[in-house]
């Protein structure tokens, strides 16, 4: 089992990149709209349409390209780093963060280039240069720079996201990952994926077992004397169990564990409880 410090690296690793993945498709989702509005606008191929250099900023926002990469993927560059990286060998997921860190600063730069640059008139002569031909030949470059980097930014999400939970059953019984997926799963995790806590549940202990995450991490928080969040999750594992495809008598058994395990738990409470009143 992966240590304490491991393990809230392993925490950190997945809460950075499902933050950033959100924050790059919320840019993805408006940059392909703006653009289909263009293309039934103007009733062309998205090959074919050519933008002003103002149309052609409003397309990405300089900003949120900025805190993405600031805000977002260099704190999980930096724990990739840490908890992937040895003197010889990484891990793809490693490598998949870094590529999306670099192709999202090239996008930037790209963007940054039309916002100085590309303006809508360029004033002024200057000896031996076309400046005009110079800036069609930015704008040219950007028109097929942006739908290339920004497509293979999502691609590499993809991929990054299939790789990451791939590994996922490997931190199944790591204390700080189970606790904080719980906790969390009405905030990001419920954003990360339309099944929300259960979608990782079944990565990490299997695609018919997501009522078992519940019972371990109740188990873990009983343990370290968390009587009331363990009733919680042995509560919401029921519903789980409840919603599952699992046959009557097997879920019977289930169930029965689940029971066991708050009735445990309720003692626990009602002793603490006893405690306080006598103090």
């Amino acid at each position: 089992m992966l240590g304490d410090t491991q393990g809230s690296l392993v925490w950190r690793v997945i809460e950075r990149f499902y933050r950033s993945r959100r924050a790059f498709f919320s840019l993805h989702d408006r940059y392909e709209e703006v653009v289909q509005s263009y293309v039934e606008k103007l009733d062309q191929p998205r090959e074919e349409i050519r933008l002003s250099p103002r149309e052609l900023v409003e397309l990405l926002s300089n900003q949120d390209l900025e805190v993405l990469r600031d805000e977002y993927l260099v704190p999980l560059k930096e724990v990739c780093h840490r908890l992937f990286r040895t003197e010889d060998s990484t891990d793809f997921i490693d490598r998949l963060v870094n590529d999306i860190f670099h192709e999202l600063s090239i996008l930037k730069e790209e963007h940054y280039n039309v916002l100085t640059y590309g303006t809508d008139s360029i004033g002024g002569a200057v000896p031996g240069r076309d400046l005009l031909l110079e800036q069609k030949a930015v704008l040219d470059e950007v028109h097929s720079m942006f739908p290339q980097k920004v497509h293979r930014i999502a691609h590499l999400y993809d991929v990054a996201t299939t790789a990451l939970e791939a590994l996922m059953h490997r931190w199944k019984a790591d204390p700080v990952l189970i606790r904080s997926l719980y906790l969390h799963r009405d905030r990001f995790v419920a954003q990360a994926n339309e099944d929300g806590l259960d979608h990782f549940y079944r990565l990490m202990y299997g695609p018919e077992n997501p009522w078992e995450g519940y019972l371990v991490v109740g188990d873990s928080f009983l343990a370290s004397g968390f009587a009331s969040q363990a009733i919680g999750a042995y509560n919401d594992g029921e519903a789980c169990l409840a919603d599952s495809g699992l046959d009557s008598s097997l879920r019977e058994e289930i169930a029965d564990r689940f029971q066991s395990s708050r009735s445990r738990a309720e003692k626990v409470l009602e002793s603490s409880s006893i405690d306080d009143l006598s103090d």
